[in-house]
């Protein structure tokens, strides 16, 4: 019935049954039909009425399922007890009738204890859980005895070595079918992650403190205009603490409703464009019923804890400057109109005196009074020249945020040389080749560079005629325009003093800010300006200024 093997293993089982007189109990494997049965087999001896063993009497139960079952279950927990032991993670069951308390290995590694030495009641568990932890895992346990609900809660555990980890535990209880009752449980090393937690909560703390530090509005709101986060300062301005206005939607606390409706239409344009958007100016009415001008920054912001999308804040209370920017330029309007006037009627003298001047130069007697007349002459024109220089560095004083634009450095350049011609008696101005026709990046005080660089040339000229020769070129996106004359020239060491503000000549007559005032002009129009020796005398005033793409 059976393969060769299969029943000489039966054979000798009864032999075994007949040879002990015992029974026997053995698991086999059996061919069937539908392939391999697992079966436990009792044997028995059968005696007659004289005590002989007469037969053998077998009873097989196929227990093929059981043994599947044996087998996945073994499987599981080699895979649970691997698992465990490459995590730190212990599994411990509490006997709530007999309080003994079971660990497994991993659970006796996690507590610092010998592996399989651990043996005793709930108190000795107990005894390796932090005192001020000890109440809350009570409490928990007690819940769960109570109502049959798992539980889960984080405390500190004393290991056997003395550490000090933080453990997550979780546990559920369970009921026999005799009615005992008892509860299993797993506990994890969360230490690591706590410490992260902690680390985390103090930085938040910390950055809680530092924005509440900021004199200026620091605010988070989500797509529905709630304040999920508003430091001292922008509860300040509602006349609420930051507890009062977080949760609150916008609308419930801003006081002006006009004002609401708008910051709402900005927050809503950031969060849906995700582009940050800065607000130059708006007005915000606060709860004392104070107008403060806000200059505003608002970007895109998520929520780290649900991802949603919200608008991130920052508001700068710029009420006083912009009352002091509105004094300035009250006091600029009130500057230059004085300038203005002073200028006018300070040249006008001047015309006066260099009129009335002349004419009694013609009647003079004597070539030393004639001189003398000259020298008020002289002083007149230098003086009107001044009245020019102090238009520019009034004009240079009051710019505010003056960009650069293109300016035709052929007008600017040839207008200044022929009115230098006109204005000055003792001066020949030549120009090499013609002055390029490009413009540069500059501004309209690009006049005031020549005018002064010209000036200087003449003023700062010990001959009978100063002679002056400009040339101009473009080289590389740079033009460069030179202005050379036959005056005493300048020495090594001064080259670089003589742009700084009040710099002069011993003899000169001059205010001593023209060069200035042209340093300052190049190096706003981003160029350069430095003086060269000419030869075979004299200096050479050279200007590189950008070109305008």
């Amino acid at each position: 019935l059976f393969p060769e093997e299969t029943a000489r293993q039966a054979r000798s089982d009864d032999r075994r049954v007949v040879e002990s007189g015992e029974r026997i109990e053995i698991e086999e494997t059996v061919p069937t039909p539908a392939g391999e049965s697992v079966r436990l087999t009792r044997k028995s001896p059968v005696y007659d009425d004289e005590g002989e063993i007469v037969a053998v009497c077998g009873v097989s139960t196929d227990i093929t399922e059981q043994k599947e079952r044996e087998q996945t279950i073994k499987e599981t927990k080699q895979r649970l007890t691997v698992a465990l032991e490459g995590t730190e993670t212990g599994v411990w069951e509490w006997d709530i009738e007999t309080d003994e308390v079971t660990w497994t290995e991993s659970t006796e590694r996690l507590f610092g204890v010998e592996p399989g030495s651990f043996e005793g009641t709930y108190d000795a568990f107990a005894g390796y859980i932090h005192p001020d932890d000890l109440p809350e895992l009570e409490r928990a346990l007690e819940e769960t005895m109570a109502t049959g609900e798992p539980f889960k809660t984080e405390y500190r555990i004393r290991t056997a070595d003395d550490r000090l980890l933080w453990a997550e535990g979780r546990a559920e209880l369970t009921e026999g079918d005799d009615g005992s009752r008892r509860m299993v449980g797993v506990i994890s090393e969360i230490t690591s992650r706590k410490e992260y937690e902690m680390a985390l909560k103090a930085t938040r703390e910390e950055l809680r403190k530092i924005i509440d530090l900021v004199p200026d509005l620091v605010f988070v709101k989500d797509r529905d205009g709630e304040y999920l986060l508003a430091n001292e300062a922008t509860a300040e301005a509602y006349g609420k603490t930051p507890a009062e206005v977080e949760g609150k939607s916008e609308s419930e606390i801003i006081p002006d409703a006009d004002d609401s409706a708008a910051f709402r239409q900005d927050d809503l344009a950031v969060i849906d464009s995700g582009e940050p958007r800065t607000i130059a100016e708006e007005t915000l009415t606060t709860a004392a019923g104070e107008t403060r001008v806000l200059q505003t920054t608002k970007i895109p912001y998520e929520v780290p804890e649900t991802g949603e999308d919200a608008v991130l804040g920052y508001a700068r209370d710029v009420t006083d400057l912009k009352e002091y920017e509105r004094t300035l330029e009250e006091q600029r309007d009130r500057l230059t109109l004085l300038n203005q006037v002073v200028r006018h009627d300070i040249r006008n003298q001047l015309m006066v005196v260099e009129s009335y001047t002349e004419l009694l130069e013609e009647s003079l007697p004597d070539d030393q009074s004639r001189m003398y007349a000259r020298t008020v002459i002289e002083a007149a024109k230098q003086a009107a020249e001044i009245t020019e220089t102090a238009k520019d560095v009034t004009d240079v004083l009051l710019q505010v945020g003056v960009e650069r634009s293109p300016m035709s450095l052929r007008t600017a350049l040839t207008d200044q040389i022929a009115k230098t011609r006109s204005d000055q008696d003792r001066v020949r101005v030549s120009v090499d080749g013609s002055v390029p026709d490009v413009t540069v990046l500059a501004d309209e005080l690009l006049e005031a560079v020549f005018r002064n660089l010209l000036t200087n040339a003449v003023s700062h000229n010990d001959k009978d005629v100063a002679e002056i020769a400009v040339s101009a070129r473009v080289s590389d996106g740079t033009a460069r325009v030179s202005i050379a004359d036959n005056g005493p020239g300048i020495a090594d060491d001064h080259k670089e003093d003589i742009f700084q503000e009040g710099e002069k000549g011993l003899e000169s007559g001059s205010t001593g800010v023209g060069l200035y005032l042209v340093k300052t002009l190049v190096d706003r129009y981003d160029g350069d300006v430095w003086v060269e020796d000419n030869e075979p005398t004299g200096s050479v005033f050279v200007v590189d200024l950008p070109l305008a793409e």
